[in-house]
């Protein structure tokens, strides 16, 4: 990961280590790529539960997802030559919790001998393992070669430029009630109405949307209208999350 965070900066700025958790702070590290300005913080490392004993361990954890609360987007960094460990999955489910805009990054693409994995192969691991991150975009780069830092940097505006769009409150409205049409669902015999949808928030998009019944709508159905709005207004690599409140005067 520090490796990788140098490759960015484009200098030594980080200790690098071959024993992991060898960050202990979380570094802020202003520079610039490309005529844009970036700030970026390589938290410290966090271990697994069963090997976070000493203090300064246990304060570290807690300094990286302080950090996580204070970023725009999330690099969740992978291990190419080890895949996605179970570890992973739990820093990325944090990424999520956090409500930050994320990017799954391969790293050390190039120890992966040619034609042994495709990364259609990564990509569908990922998807399968983490399918509360369905809407993060994955790229694959080598801190050593440089590669893939071009398009990871893009994925990382785009993502920020995502996770602060606003829709207006009438089109919001208007995409609920296509959806609704699409799938509709009675809730105790009574079908769901929608009355307003509104962007209340963003970095991540929040939406309050009011409804006949919001105690009885399912997972499953908030779900769908999640993916609803994402297909039509985007904000790709970004959550998006959804308040059902009851609606006024019914």
């Amino acid at each position: 990961k520090s490796a990788l965070v140098n490759a960015m900066v484009g200098a030594e700025r980080v200790l690098v280590h071959d024993a992991p958790g060898t960050t202990r702070d979380a570094v802020d590290t202003p520079f610039e790529y490309e005529g844009r300005p970036y700030l970026l913080v390589d938290t410290a490392g966090i271990r697994r539960k069963g090997k976070v004993q000493a203090l300064l361990e246990k304060l570290a954890v807690v300094m990286a997802l302080k950090s996580l609360e204070r970023c725009q987007v999330a690099a969740v960094v992978v291990d190419a030559s080890e895949g996605l460990t179970a570890q992973d999955a739990h820093i990325a489910g944090y990424a999520h919790e956090a409500g930050r805009a994320t990017v799954l990054v391969v790293n050390k693409w190039d120890l992966v001998p040619p034609r042994t994995v495709r990364k259609a192969e990564v990509v569908e691991q990922f998807r399968d393992r983490l399918p509360f991150l369905d809407y993060a975009p994955g790229c694959f780069t080598s801190a050593a070669t440089g590669e893939g830092l071009p398009e990871l940097f893009d994925l990382v505006d785009r993502g920020a430029a995502e996770a602060r769009r606003r829709v207006p409150a009438a089109v919001v409205r208007d995409e609920l009630l296509r959806a609704i049409e699409r799938r509709p669902i009675t809730l105790e015999g009574v079908p769901l109405t929608i009355q307003s949808g509104a962007q209340v928030g963003v970095e991540p998009p929040i939406f309050v949307v009011r409804v006949n019944r919001p105690a009885g709508i399912h997972f499953s159905y908030e779900r769908y209208l999640v993916n609803s709005l994402r297909r039509a207004f985007g904000f790709t690599g970004s959550p998006i999350k959804v308040i059902f409140r009851k609606a006024v005067g019914r």
